[in-house]
């Protein structure tokens, strides 16, 4: 298993990750975005993650006598590539999906917890099968990955909520 492999099989790391993704925050920021991990923990996830070249420094300051770092995200070192994941085993796909879905349901369950006294706006999941040769999943894939790239470009403004987008994309369990 690679390196950058190892570094993103861990579930507080991928919640961290996804916190910075399109923004750059303060250590203090990303523990109030994740108030149920011990700061100790939360410290040493991020120096995991800033060694293994996934967060950089984007400025400091000093803060009442301490630094105060401000993080943002090496896009390019986080994306797993067909590459990147092609010598995991069976048992190595299943852990890490287990992390995704994991990290996936704990966000889901504090949206809903934080907007309980609201209507949940926004929220859509649904699962569909399609049937695809290798070249229309190939496509298909292409063609997500533009759309999502577009809609990564959209800058944070007053008319734009920031909307957590995740995908499984797999072979039916079937076949």
């Amino acid at each position: 298993m690679n390196e950058k492999v190892k570094l993103m099989m861990h579930p507080i790391r991928m919640r961290l990750v996804t916190e910075l993704s399109e923004r750059q925050l303060t250590t203090r920021e990303l523990a109030a975005a994740l108030p149920d991990v011990p700061q100790a923990t939360l410290y040493r996830q991020i120096k995991r993650l800033l060694d293994g070249g996934v967060f950089y420094v984007v400025e400091e300051n000093v803060v009442n006598g301490a630094i105060e770092r401000t993080y943002a995200l090496v896009v390019e070192h986080v994306q797993l590539t067909q590459e990147d994941v092609a010598d995991l085993s069976v048992e190595q796909h299943v852990e890490m999906f287990s992390m995704f879905a994991a990290s996936l349901i704990h966000s889901f369950t504090r949206s809903v917890e934080l907007n309980a006294e609201q209507e949940v706006k926004g929220v859509q999941y649904a699962r569909t099968n399609v049937y695809l040769s290798e070249v229309e999943r190939k496509a298909f894939g292409e063609q997500l990955s533009d759309i999502i790239t577009q809609l990564m470009e959209n800058k944070p403004s007053p008319e734009r909520k920031r909307y957590a987008l995740a995908s499984v994309f797999m072979p039916d369990e079937r076949i």
